[in-house]
C-alpha cells in the first residue's frame, strides 16, 4: 500500500513537473513528449557536430553560447559522450528531408536530422527550449520531439530597392528567419527606384541606377529627400550573404524585376526602353520603366545579367517578376508593334508571353528554373517547370495550381507585411489591414476549390515586405516583420489541425516576444484595449505583466509617461492614449480610449435584421458625429440601409440608400442641440441576401475636428479621378491628386465661407496614411481677411501646422520647389477647436 502511495506521489510529481515546463515553441512541433526530470548543462559544455555540418559549426556554437550562457567545446564527428550535445545527420531516418528528432535525457541532448537542414531545424527548437520562460537557465527538461514541416517552401521576401538595407541588416534578417525555420530568403534586388546588385558587364546599373536624388538619373522617392541616396551589393557581398544564409539552412532566391518596374535600368541605359514620346505612367506613377520587347539587343543584355546572377546564387530558381507591367508603352512602340505584327499577336499580353518565353530560354541555358508573379500566366502558356508566386489573391493561386504549375501562396491580403496593422498605423491599405491575428488566419490550401492532386501543386507559403514606406521611423522594417513572420512560420511548418490562435498567442506572449527581444528585433508589441464608460477609462493589457503607459494631453505616450495602474476617472477621454512598452526598442502602437460599440450583429442566415438601439448613454456632446460599420474578420456580407438617428424621438437625419458592408460605411450626423436630458435612438436595417456570414460592430464617435464650409482652388491641374473638390468634403478616404508635378510657385488655397476660430490647423499632403506625393519644399500661410497672409510652418515630411490668434478666413499652401515625384497629393484640413 505504501509503495503504491509512493508511486502515485512520484507520478503526480512528474506530472506537475511536466505541466510546469511550458516550452512555447514556435512554430509548433508535430510531436512533443515531455517526461519528469531535467538535464543540468555542464560547464564546459561539449558539442559534437557532424562533419557534414562543418560550415555551420561556428553558427551552432555561437547560438548555444548565447542562449545558455556557457561557452561550449566543439568537435567534429559522430561520437556522443556523456552530457554532450550532438548534432548528427542520419540519412536513414524515415522522415521528410527537413525533419529532425530531438531527445533530451540523462545522457545529454541528441539532435538528428535526415539532412543538414533538418539538424539545423532541430537546433532552433533546442535554442527555444533553452529560452522558454519556465525553463531555468542552465537546465533543459527531458523531452522527445519528432518534427517536420507541412510545406517544403517557407519563404520571406525583402524589398531592398525602394529602401536600401546594408549587408549586415540583411544578415540579421536571415538570422531571424532561420530562428523560425524559414528556408527561403527572396531577395528583391531591383525595381524602379534602385538597382542593387553589381553586374560587371553593365556597370552603369550600379554606377547610375543604384542612386537617386539631385543630379542622379533617378528622382528622389519614398522619403529619400533632397540628397543622394542609395547603394548596392558587390558580387563579393552577394557571395558572403549567400554563404551566411546557407550556414543557417536558408536558400537565397534573387529577383530581377523585368520587363516592368525597370526605371533604374532605362534611366541607366535609355536604349533599353521603348522609343516613344509619350510619358505613360505605371500603377506607381513611374514613366519609361518597361523593357522594349521588340528590341533584339535587349535579350543579349538579359543574357549577360542572368549569366552573372546565376553564377552568384546556387539556388535552383531565379525570380524574373512580371508584375504590373505598363503594357501601354508597347502599344505605342514601333518596334513592339512590328514584332506583334510579325508574330500575329492581337494583344499586348501575348507580347508579354513572348518576352517571358525568351527569358525562360536564357534561364534554362544557365541551368536554373524560373519563378514569376502570377501575371506571367497571362497571354499564353509558359514553361511547365515555372514556379508561380500568387500574390494578387487566393484565386490566382487556385488558377495556377489547376493549370499544373508549382505554386507559392502569398496573397497580399494575408502575407504582405507592408500592409498597415491597424487603421491608425503606417503602411499600405490596398489589400487589407493585416495584424498578426489576421496573418495567422491564412490557410494556404483551399481544399474546397482544388482536387487532392491539384493541392500537391501548392508547395509552400511566403510573406513579402515591400519597402515603400519603411524609410521612417527607425527600424520600422523590424516592426512590420515581427511578430507577423512568427505567424507565417507556423502556417508554413505546423500541421493544419494544430493551428489555434489562442494557443499560438499564448506561446508568443509567454516566451517568444522575449526571444525576439533577445535576438535584437525591434518588434511590434500588442496594444492594450482602453474603454471609456460613464466617466471612467478602463484599460485591459494585451497579456499578463504587459507594461502600459498613458498620456492625457493628446500626445503619444513615451517610456517616461505615467504607468497605468488602475481605472482613470475623467470626462476628457478623447485626450487619453495608451501604449505597451516591452523594452527600449519594442512597443505597441498608441491607442485612444474608445466607447463600446452602439450596436452589433452576427448572422449566417439569409435574412433581414431590423436593429434599433437606445444610444442616449453614448451621446455626450454636440458636434459632428460619425457612425461607422466595421465588419469583423472576413464577414463583410450584406447591405446596410435606412440608417436613422433620432433625438427625443424626432428624426435628426436619415440615410435611406443601400451601402455594402464591404465598403465599411461611414455616415456623418450633426448633433446641434445636445443636452443631458435628451434621448437618442439609432435605427437601421441589415439585409443579408445569401447564407454567408455577416457580422459587424457599429461605432458612433464625435469628430475631434471642425468641418466648416470651404472652397479650394489651385494653380495645378487636377487628376479627374482625384479632383480638388475632394479637399472640401472632410472625408478621410478621398484626396486630391494633381495631374502634374509640383514646382516652385505652385499653390493651393483654402477659403472658408465664414472665418473659423481654431487653436491649430494641420495641413497634410500625400496619400492618406502614405508619405507618397508629399510636399518637400514649401510652407503654409494663413489670412484673417482673405488678402493679407502670415507665414506659418515650413513643410516637414509633407505636413505643416498653423496656430492662429484670430478667426481664419483663408489658408494657403505655397510650394517653393519640386517634390521629385510625378504628381502631388493633398488631404482635408484638420481643424482643431
Amino acid at each position: 500500500m505504501r509503495k503504491s502511495i509512493l508511486l502515485l506521489a512520484l507520478f503526480l510529481s512528474s506530472l506537475s513537473f511536466v505541466q510546469a515546463q511550458k516550452l512555447d515553441i514556435i512554430p509548433k512541433p508535430v510531436s512533443v513528449q515531455q517526461s519528469a526530470g531535467q538535464l543540468l548543462l555542464p560547464s564546459p559544455l561539449k558539442i559534437v557536430v557532424d562533419k557534414k555540418l562543418k560550415n555551420s559549426a561556428n553558427y551552432i556554437t555561437a547560438s548555444i553560447s548565447k542562449n545558455t550562457g556557457i561557452n561550449p567545446i566543439v568537435s567534429l564527428g559522430k561520437k556522443h559522450g556523456k552530457n554532450t550535445i550532438s548534432f548528427l545527420v542520419d540519412k536513414k531516418l524515415d522522415l521528410p528531408n527537413e525533419a529532425y528528432q530531438l531527445e533530451i535525457n540523462e545522457s545529454g541532448v541528441f539532435v538528428k536530422g535526415k539532412t543538414t537542414n533538418g539538424v539545423l531545424n532541430g537546433l532552433q527548437t533546442f535554442l527555444q527550449i533553452c529560452s522558454a520562460k519556465e525553463v531555468k537557465k542552465g537546465t533543459v527538461p527531458f523531452v522527445k520531439i519528432e518534427d517536420y514541416p507541412r510545406f517544403d517552401w517557407r519563404g520571406m521576401m525583402l524589398d531592398c530597392s525602394r529602401q536600401f538595407f546594408d549587408k549586415q541588416t540583411v544578415k540579421n534578417y536571415i538570422d531571424w528567419l532561420a530562428a523560425h525555420k524559414m528556408n527561403v530568403f527572396h531577395w528583391h534586388l531591383t525595381d524602379d527606384n534602385g538597382w542593387r546588385i553589381e553586374i560587371k558587364s553593365l556597370p552603369d546599373l550600379t554606377l547610375k541606377g543604384a542612386w537617386r536624388g539631385p543630379g542622379e538619373v533617378l528622382l528622389a522617392s519614398y522619403g529619400s529627400g533632397d540628397k543622394r541616396y542609395g547603394g548596392f551589393y558587390t558580387q563579393e557581398d552577394i557571395k558572403e550573404v549567400v554563404a551566411y544564409a546557407a550556414d543557417r539552412g536558408i536558400s537565397v532566391m534573387p529577383e530581377i524585376e523585368i520587363p516592368g518596374h525597370s526605371r533604374a535600368v532605362t534611366a541607366s541605359y535609355p536604349e533599353v526602353g521603348c522609343a516613344i514620346t509619350q510619358e505613360l505612367k505605371s500603377v506607381q506613377g513611374e514613366v519609361k520603366n518597361v523593357w522594349c520587347v521588340g528590341r533584339e539587343e535587349n535579350y543579349e543584355l538579359l543574357d549577360n545579367i542572368i549569366k552573372e546572377v546565376s553564377g552568384l546564387f546556387p539556388f535552383e530558381y531565379i525570380h524574373v517578376a512580371g508584375d504590373e507591367v505598363n503594357r501601354a508603352n508597347w502599344e505605342h512602340c514601333p518596334k513592339c508593334q512590328a514584332l506583334m505584327a510579325k508574330e500575329g499577336f492581337t494583344d499586348s499580353f501575348q507580347l508579354q508571353n513572348y518576352f517571358f518565353k525568351r527569358v525562360q530560354k536564357i534561364v534554362d541555358k544557365y541551368h536554373k528554373k524560373t519563378d514569376g508573379w502570377n501575371e506571367i500566366l497571362k497571354g499564353g502558356e509558359v514553361n511547365p517547370n515555372t514556379l508561380i508566386s500568387a500574390w494578387q489573391g487566393i484565386s490566382y493561386g487556385i488558377e495556377s495550381a489547376k493549370k499544373g504549375y508549382k505554386t507559392i501562396m502569398m496573397p497580399g491580403q494575408f502575407t504582405y507585411y507592408d500592409m498597415a496593422q491597424s487603421e491608425t498605423e503606417r503602411g499600405h491599405r490596398w489589400a487589407a489591414i493585416t495584424d498578426t491575428k489576421r496573418a495567422y488566419s491564412f490557410e494556404p490550401i483551399p481544399d474546397a476549390e482544388l482536387t487532392p492532386e491539384e493541392q500537391k501543386n501548392i508547395i509552400g507559403v511566403q510573406g513579402a515586405l515591400w519597402s515603400e514606406y519603411l524609410d521612417r521611423p527607425a527600424r520600422i522594417m523590424e516592426y512590420q516583420s515581427y511578430p507577423r513572420i512568427c505567424a507565417l512560420s507556423e502556417i508554413g511548418w505546423s500541421k493544419k489541425e494544430d493551428k489555434n490562435w489562442d494557443d499560438f498567442y499564448g506561446r508568443l506572449t509567454s516566451s517568444h516576444l522575449q526571444r525576439l527581444a533577445d535576438m535584437g528585433v525591434a518588434f511590434r508589441d500588442f496594444p492594450p484595449t482602453a474603454i471609456y464608460k460613464k466617466g471612467t477609462i478602463t484599460v485591459t493589457p494585451p497579456y499578463d505583466n504587459a507594461i502600459v503607459r498613458y498620456d492625457k494631453d493628446g500626445n503619444e505616450p513615451t517610456r517616461q509617461s505615467p504607468l497605468y495602474t488602475g481605472p482613470i476617472q475623467t470626462k476628457d477621454y478623447e485626450q487619453y492614449s495608451f501604449r505597451v512598452f516591452f523594452n527600449e526598442t519594442s512597443a505597441s502602437p498608441a491607442v485612444k480610449a474608445e466607447k463600446l460599440p452602439v450596436a452589433n450583429w452576427n448572422t449566417s442566415k439569409a435574412e433581414v435584421l431590423t436593429i434599433s438601439e437606445n444610444i442616449t448613454e453614448h451621446v455626450d456632446k454636440k458636434g459632428i458625429w460619425y457612425l461607422s460599420f466595421n465588419p469583423t474578420d472576413d464577414s463583410a456580407n450584406g447591405i446596410i440601409k435606412n440608417v436613422s438617428l433620432f433625438e427625443n424621438d424626432k428624426l435628426v437625419q436619415t440615410y435611406s440608400d443601400e451601402k455594402g458592408l464591404k465598403s465599411k460605411p461611414r455616415l456623418r450626423f450633426v448633433i446641434d442641440n445636445y443636452n443631458e436630458k435628451n434621448t437618442y435612438r439609432l435605427d437601421f436595417t441589415v439585409e443579408n441576401k445569401e447564407e454567408k456570414k455577416s457580422a459587424a460592430n457599429v461605432k458612433f464617435n464625435c469628430s475631434p475636428y471642425q468641418e466648416p464650409e470651404v472652397k479650394v482652388t489651385s494653380s495645378m491641374a487636377e487628376n479627374p479621378k482625384f479632383p480638388i473638390a475632394n479637399l472640401q468634403d472632410y472625408n478621410e478616404e478621398t484626396y486630391l491628386r494633381t495631374d502634374v508635378a509640383c514646382k516652385d510657385g505652385d499653390w493651393i488655397l483654402y477659403t472658408f465661407t465664414n472665418p473659423v476660430t481654431s487653436s491649430k490647423i494641420d495641413i497634410l499632403t500625400g496619400i492618406p496614411h502614405h508619405p507618397r506625393f508629399i510636399i518637400n519644399n514649401g510652407f503654409v500661410e494663413y489670412s484673417y481677411n482673405g488678402t493679407d497672409f502670415i507665414k506659418g510652418d515650413d513643410f516637414d515630411y509633407g505636413n505643416a501646422s498653423i496656430y492662429p490668434k484670430q478667426p481664419v478666413k483663408a489658408v494657403r499652401i505655397q510650394i517653393t520647389g519640386t517634390n521629385n515625384e510625378p504628381l502631388m497629393a493633398g488631404q482635408d484640413l484638420k481643424i482643431n477647436p
